[in-house]
């Protein structure tokens, strides 16, 4: 690329993929739309405001998201690259630095992914190196990359027209072809940069181009401002346009833009009514299953096992099992089986070190084979070595941890505590002393009353998630302990009973609708809440647990086509 030139060239190319303005892209109208700040989930007053019970299908609150903009995340940007040039360079920008790849940010990521890599900030001088980097290879491979088999302008402009539209994830108006095709012209012929006098070849001005798309509004963000035109009531909202909904329909079950069977379904105007069908054809490729597996675990926190467990072979092998124990249940179970599965698998190691039990046939250190856990000991994600030791504490007292993360992740009853650090006498009390004293005391015991019977109930296991009879000091260990009031009280003897207990619960599975709905959203400015009864608020997640109880399954499947089948994913509130 010649460097000196390349600030000029991109201004001017710039001006042309933005069309001069923000708001509905190819519009006319004067809708302008930020991304990011928004009202929550604080619905439009009156009687359908928070405090009123749920109001059914015209319940304003079934539609949590303004009409806005979405970033993409880095790693949407990298599966961009991998769609619209090749998997060598995808492959070679995570090579040569230019952007990390999965493996070195999977242990970093947090609940909800899109917040660890917003383009925003100090990421939009990468996003620079990522288009030149990109620009360069297009040069180098003019040929391979766009087809061409000699280089011609209308087979670069051919190309380039494809491009642009799969970049956009929409055609472009007649407008924004123009003005491409005018700049790449601009680019052909004889012009004066910066006092130099410059034609640049075929090959030169298709990778500019290339470049400037990549760093164009419409491909870095995500446009959801929908069609005002067609606006509902019942709920009040504005439906996503047809190119909207592919691409918010993509990103949210693969972390990918659109492919060509969404993109026509889009353009001829049937995806909405064919929607549940586009869903399963995605559900059943091995792309969307693998990146939702990913976003449980994120949500579980086993993605961190790298930066908990001291052992990195361990702390390797660990990973490997839960994340297999989860592409069985999320795949071929129920959505109960994430609390009550006792299949397992496991290599030598595992088997032997930590769950205790007779390695299965043909395991070894590197193979890991299913195999059914005992029935006393074990019983789903509760019980998993991994689960347990990504909420241990090195100290042997992961009673509180684990307590907390149970009623925030699986119940989403977060509570409002700060855990500090074990006090006298409690550092030298058993766990049962422990609970005992906080629950005597009206200061803990408000808080701690919520999550330290979950705490307790895991007591049964150290910090690697192995089976303990005695604590780190040698005393007995005692799990029995009953469940808070609002989950019916319920007396529990180990965490296999927890688990059980859990599983029966309407809780989990409203925490499950609402943590998804709230991955689907993808932003911090719609505010998903958790239905709380009398129904007087989380009127949205309700709404996904009403599809879920309707479809026969009750996967996590089934989960997610409720979820893409609720307002709150294919409407927008009108902008304020």
């Amino acid at each position: 690329m010649c460097n000196p030139l390349r600030i000029s060239l991109l201004l001017c190319l710039l001006a042309v993929a933005c069309g001069g303005r923000r708001g509905v892209p190819g519009g006319t109208g004067g809708v302008a739309v930020t991304g990011s700040g928004g009202r929550g989930n604080t619905g439009a007053g009156g009687a359908a405001g928070i405090g009123a019970a749920c109001a059914g299908d015209a319940d304003v609150r079934l539609v949590v998201a303004d009409q806005r903009i979405v970033r993409l995340t880095m790693n949407e940007i990298l599966n961009t690259v991998r769609s619209l040039i090749d998997e060598t360079e995808a492959a070679a920008l995570v090579g040569d630095g230019v952007i990390a790849g999965d493996d070195s940010v999977a242990s970093q990521r947090r609940f909800p992914p899109l917040q660890d890599l917003l383009i925003a900030g100090d990421n939009f001088p990468k996003v620079d190196l990522i288009a030149s980097h990109v620009a360069s290879y297009v040069l180098a491979h003019f040929t391979t990359v766009t087809g061409c088999v000699s280089a011609n302008d209308a087979c670069a402009t051919v190309y380039l027209d494809r491009l642009a539209a799969r970049a956009y994830r929409r055609p472009l108006t007649l407008d924004e072809r123009s003005r491409f095709n005018a700049n790449y012209s601009k680019l052909r012929s004889s012009q004066t940069v910066n006092g130099y006098d410059v034609t640049f070849t075929v090959e030169e001005a298709t990778s500019y181009a290339v470049e400037a798309l990549l760093l164009s509004p419409q491909m870095l963000w995500r446009w959801e401002v929908g069609d005002p035109a067609r606006a509902t009531t019942f709920p009040a909202g504005i439906p996503l346009t047809d190119h909207e909904l592919a691409a918010h329909l993509s990103f949210f079950l693969t972390d990918q833009p659109p492919g060509e069977a969404l993109l026509t379904a889009a353009s001829a105007g049937t995806l909405r009514t064919n929607l549940a069908a586009h869903v399963d054809a995605l559900l059943a490729s091995r792309t969307a299953q693998d990146w939702l597996r990913t976003i449980m675990e994120t949500y579980l926190e086993v993605n961190q096992l790298p930066s908990v467990v001291v052992d990195p072979l361990r702390a390797s092998d660990m990973g490997v099992e839960t994340r297999l124990f989860l592409d069985n249940v999320l795949w071929n179970g129920t959505l109960n089986d994430l609390l009550l599965s006792r299949t397992a698998f496991l290599n030598t190691g595992l088997a032997v070190d930590v769950y205790k039990v007779s390695p299965p046939a043909d395991a070894t250190q590197t193979s890991f084979v299913r195999t059914t856990l005992p029935a006393d000991e074990r019983a789903g994600v509760l019980t998993n070595a991994g689960f347990l030791a990504a909420h241990g504490a090195a100290d042997g007292r992961s009673l509180v941890p684990r307590g907390r993360f149970v009623a925030a992740a699986l119940l989403c009853m977060p509570p409002d505590v700060d855990p500090g650090s074990a006090s006298q006498p409690i550092a030298q009390q058993s766990s049962q002393e422990q609970v005992a004293y906080r629950a005597a005391r009206p200061a803990c015991a408000g808080c701690h009353s919520l999550f330290d019977p979950y705490g307790l109930a895991l007591d049964g296991y150290d910090m690697l998630g192995r089976t303990r009879a005695v604590d780190e000091v040698g005393r007995p260990i005692d799990t029995h302990t009953t469940l808070a009031a609002a989950l019916g009280g319920d007396a529990v003897a180990n965490g296999v009973e927890l688990a059980q207990a859990l599983a029966m619960k309407p809780a989990f599975t409203n925490c499950m609708a609402k943590m998804l709905l709230q991955y689907a959203l993808a932003g911090d400015d719609a505010a998903v809440e958790v239905p709380l009864p009398p129904q007087q608020a989380g009127c949205a997640t309700a709404n996904v647990v009403k599809n879920y109880q309707n479809i026969n399954g009750k996967t996590f499947a089934d989960l997610v086509r409720a979820t893409v089948a609720t307002p709150a994913f294919l409407l927008r509130r009108a902008a304020p």
